[in-house]
């Protein structure tokens, strides 16, 4: 019985019986990546086994006990997975991003598509819409950065596209998402906008539709 206990005692000081494996590890941390690569998951920075400590690191730019239990919940939960708050975004939380659009004497026609809503794709050359739509996006600054191709789970979601006069474009989506109107621009920024500009490209699209 003695030989049994001082057996025990040695195993946890050098943390070998009943401690987590590598493989279990890599295991977890690999759960983690196949779970990212078919899902949109944008709290999450990084991740990566640290064998010495025995932990799968978990970089979140929100490191919130709420935002650590919406990873457990979504992705993995594990007793071996230690949350870390990320520097990377941190430091870009007071970053000013603007909507990087053409100038107004430059755009020669806004194409909007209705991402299959209506069926249709609008294109509009005359300058006074051209104009219209464009003070809608013109001189817009936010501190939220847009890290994701496409807006997140929209209820209602429009690709506008400007066209210059070399036929370079520039892409913006306006949608509405929990009863309030956003535009954003992939690797830029995620704007507040309102239900009246939502609503005036709508109507671009009603009287201009192609049935």
């Amino acid at each position: 019985m003695v030989k049994k206990l001082l057996f025990i005692a040695l195993c946890l000081l050098l943390v070998g019986c009943g401690s987590v494996s590598n493989e279990e590890l890599d295991t977890i941390n690999n759960d983690i990546i196949i779970y990212l690569s078919n899902n949109q998951y944008d709290n999450l920075v990084f991740n990566y086994v640290d064998y010495e400590d025995k932990k799968v690191i978990v970089g979140l730019s929100d490191n919130s006990v709420e935002k650590q239990n919406d990873f457990k919940e979504k992705i993995i939960d594990s007793k071996y997975i230690k949350f870390v708050q990320s520097e990377i975004l941190n430091n870009d939380k007071n970053k000013e991003y603007t909507i990087n659009i053409p100038n107004l004497d430059d755009i020669t026609k806004v194409v909007i598509n209705t991402m299959s809503q209506y069926d249709n794709v609008i294109e509009i050359t005359d300058k006074e819409e051209i104009e219209n739509i464009y003070n809608i996006f013109y001189n817009r600054t936010t501190t939220k950065k847009s890290i994701s191709k496409n807006p997140e789970n929209p209820d209602e979601l429009f690709d506008i596209v400007f066209f210059d006069n070399e036929n370079n474009n520039i892409d913006i989506y306006i949608y509405t998402k929990e009863n309030k109107c956003y535009l954003e621009q992939t690797n830029n920024g995620i704007y507040d906008t309102s239900l009246n500009d939502f609503n005036t490209i709508k109507e671009y699209i009603k009287t201009n539709r192609i049935d």
